[in-house]
């Protein structure tokens, strides 16, 4: 609350990630409860990534308690980042990826993820056992598990549907010794996986005012959701996804209810009313251009 942010030296510096992400969800559940001075305070605080925010690099990075840039700066192996680096640290603005995504510049921040992601897949996508700052993405731990649905941010879907297959292909095994080779913490890798299967996300946690899910690449032709008409929900939301396979990952089109759906995301209210989204799938990769 003094700095801003969390000086290095005076505690780790990749909490001041982790707070403006909490300020965030405060500030949302301030909102919703009509509390607009308590909303303002901590919206205003859930910027506050952005002062360890280095324009030149497109990275997070370490500064001093006088707001000096800590010297020299390697994203691998400057400390200051629990279990993780200032790589993977730098995509953890969950709550404003479209500022992240701007600041960074469109064209680095898609180059630079996809490069990672490349770089992260020889590893199978888990940083070598705990060397956490052996790569840029880990999806073995709490850092980098949102990382691949960013592509959807930047405007290319296409790219968060080709990751989150080859996540699901080469970091999650079958047998009880590799199912989870990373940090299966109370049930989130599990529940990774199983929401990347049936195409449905939530970068900020479903925390926002108005939560929306994402949409990504269902793995089966039909997925059925039992809401049981349980606190004013409907009874099922159905995912069909014709032609969904292996090879078929790609996402021609999109309707839900019958309406064509143009944006990756989709509203909860929508789902929770219960109703069928159609998504179309198939081998190639529709580039989207806006």
């Amino acid at each position: 609350m003094e700095y801003g942010y969390i000086p290095a030296g005076k505690g780790t510096v990749s909490n001041t990630m982790e707070y403006a992400y909490d300020d965030w969800c405060l500030g949302q559940m301030a909102k919703i409860l009509g509390k607009k001075d308590d909303f303002h305070f901590f919206d205003k605080r859930s910027d506050s990534w952005y002062n360890l925010f280095d324009a030149e690099s497109g990275f997070i990075r370490p500064k001093d308690e006088h707001g000096k840039w800590v010297e020299p700066f390697d994203p691998y192996h400057t400390p200051g980042f629990t279990e993780g680096n200032a790589f993977n640290y730098s995509w953890f603005v969950p709550h404003n990826p479209e500022k992240l995504i701007r600041e960074v510049g469109k064209e680095r921040f898609v180059d630079r993820l996809d490069k990672a992601m490349e770089q992260s897949a020889h590893a199978n996508f888990n940083a070598a056992g705990d060397n956490f700052s052996a790569f840029p993405i880990n999806h073995g731990n709490e850092t980098s598990m949102e990382v691949a649905y960013l592509f959807n941010w930047a405007g290319v879907p296409h790219l968060t549907q080709k990751w989150i297959r080859a996540i699901q292909e080469q970091y999650y095994g079958t047998t009880p010794y590799d199912a989870y080779p990373g940090d299966e913490d109370l049930g989130q890798m599990s529940s990774w996986f199983v929401m990347s299967a049936i195409g449905l996300f939530q970068m900020e946690g479903g925390c926002s005012e108005k939560p929306f899910y994402e949409l990504a690449s269902p793995r089966y032709p039909k997925i059925t959701i039992r809401l049981d008409g349980k606190y004013g929900r409907g009874k099922t939301f159905v995912i069909e996804a014709p032609g969904a396979s292996k090879e078929n990952k790609y996402i021609q089109s999109v309707t839900l209810n019958g309406k064509p759906v143009n944006n990756f995301k989709i509203s909860q209210e929508d789902v929770l009313k219960g109703g069928k989204l159609v998504v179309k799938m198939g081998k190639e990769a529709k580039v989207s251009h806006h």
